[in-house]
């Protein structure tokens, strides 16, 4: 009896020590960078994201209107770098935004749907227009799967830019 304990037992270890690893080692890690620009500064862009943003092509719209005039929005570049230092890829990797106050729209995301390798990193690309005096906080929700799990990260962003 005592024989069939302890194999049990070191069986019960190994299998708790292999969901550990799973589920710790499939996490990823993110960081943020945002660079910001005033959409009047830029006609042309803004011109190509007006046209987006009213044919209803952005991946994501939010509340606030589009003004007519571009010097009262601001363009931000938000690059989101991600780190995974577990031994399993992470894949089908997306990205959603949840608007700070005077968001109008992400008119561009690249990097979704792809994978983050074990003890790899990747990014992902996200191009904002919002009012020019809007801030707030701002959440990106990046979600993947690791073997068919489901896992999120909320990545909050504070203040302008």
């Amino acid at each position: 009896m005592r024989r069939s304990t302890m194999i049990l037992g070191g069986i019960f270890a190994l299998l708790l020590i292999c969901a550990t690893v799973f589920l710790l080692g499939g996490t990823l890690s993110a960081s943020l960078e945002t660079v910001t620009a005033g959409a009047g500064d830029y006609p042309n862009a803004y011109a190509a994201i007006a046209r987006i943003v009213n044919a209803d092509a952005a991946p994501q719209r939010f509340d606030a209107p589009l003004p007519d005039d571009p010097a009262a929005c601001r363009l931000e570049d938000v690059t989101i770098t991600l780190q995974n230092r577990g031994l399993f890829d992470a894949e089908w990797v997306s990205v959603s935004v949840a608007g700070a106050e005077g968001d109008i729209a992400v008119y561009s995301i690249s990097g979704e749907g792809g994978t983050v390798p074990a003890r790899g990193s990747n990014t992902l690309n996200l191009k904002l227009i919002s009012a020019a005096g809007g801030v707030g906080r701002r959440t990106y929700r990046i979600q993947y799967y690791v073997y068919g799990m489901k896992r999120q990260i909320n990545l909050m962003q504070t203040g302008e830019g």
